[in-house]
């Protein structure tokens, strides 16, 4: 049993939901918190570390949006060519 390709519809709502997860990505308070990890919270290689933990965070936050934008481009290209 095979299963039947997905609508251009259908392409074009998992491009939707994608761009909307990549909006909801970047808008997370967690994509900020290292602004609040400065050295005027704590001073010393603890807060050090974790600022770079936040940094390393955000960075594979935002990866995950954009990649979920590339997706979604081409999921819309697929709905095109269905």
């Amino acid at each position: 049993m095979t299963a039947s390709a997905p609508s251009a519809a259908e392409l074009q709502q998992r491009a939707l939901n994608l761009r909307r997860l990549a909006h909801r990505i970047e808008q997370l308070d967690a994509t900020v918190l290292y602004r609040r990890a400065g050295t005027d919270t704590w001073i010393g290689p603890t807060a050090q570390r974790c600022i770079d933990e936040l940094v390393t965070a955000r960075t594979l936050l935002l990866q995950a949006a954009d990649a979920a934008r590339v997706t979604a481009r081409q999921l819309e290209l697929r709905a095109i060519n269905a």
